[in-house]
């Protein structure tokens, strides 16, 4: 069945639930932990219209975007969680990187490369955004200290439906759509094989 027709369902279970968490503020929950049903919330329905454009005829409408611009409006998305966690987020832009894509399916990407790399930090370190434009490539890097990707993994956390429990780093199906959606729009997800320490994951776009 098409991907969005898979997705469509849990998506549309994840939405209701996490909204009956934030009807609850005022009854046995505490209002932060409604405040994250809403975020929730509002992730997973921009997760599905991503999902759903995916799946439809018409292709996304490629323009510029600035990945600088995006990032910073994904960390609005995210900073709860990395607050939550006592990870800083830290953006190196001084720039603009102009890239050709659209602006949903990055901001989706970023959300999930940056929420990956805020749930496998250790509490006090730091998760960095990194830029770059070269040779009519703009990318946006995000890297953690966490305890890194084995070797054995590295391959197989972009595969379809594989959710690999054991292995740090990993986020079903999170990675395989994040890869799609970057190849839809002529570029691509990868993760650094030479990364010492922590994981290194990168998203590239053609340059506007």
């Amino acid at each position: 069945a098409p991907l969005d027709v898979v997705l469509r369902a849990p998506l549309g279970r994840i939405i209701s639930g996490a909204e009956r968490i934030s009807e609850r503020s005022e009854g046995p929950l505490r209002g932060d932990y409604a405040s994250y049903g809403n975020d929730i919330a509002a992730a997973a329905r921009h997760l599905l219209s991503v999902i759903e454009a995916m799946g439809s005829d018409a292709e996304f409408t490629h323009r510029q975007v600035d990945l600088g611009a995006l990032a910073v409006e994904t960390l609005m998305l995210v900073e709860p969680i990395a607050q939550a966690r006592g990870v800083t987020i830290a953006l190196d832009a001084d720039r603009p990187a102009p890239a050709s894509g659209e602006e949903r399916a990055v901001i989706q990407i970023l959300v999930n490369l940056i929420t990956n790399a805020v749930r496998h930090s250790p509490p006090g370190s730091e998760v960095r955004l990194s830029f770059d434009c070269r040779e009519g490539r703009c990318s946006v890097s995000v890297s953690d200290q966490g305890p890194g990707i084995p070797a054995a993994d590295r391959q197989r956390i972009f595969e379809k439906f594989e959710r690999g429990d054991e292995a740090p780093g990993t986020a079903g199906l999170g990675l395989p759509i994040a890869r799609r959606l970057a190849r839809s729009m002529g570029g691509d997800v990868t993760l650094d094989q030479s990364a010492r320490s922590g994981a290194r994951f990168t998203l590239t776009l053609p340059q506007a």
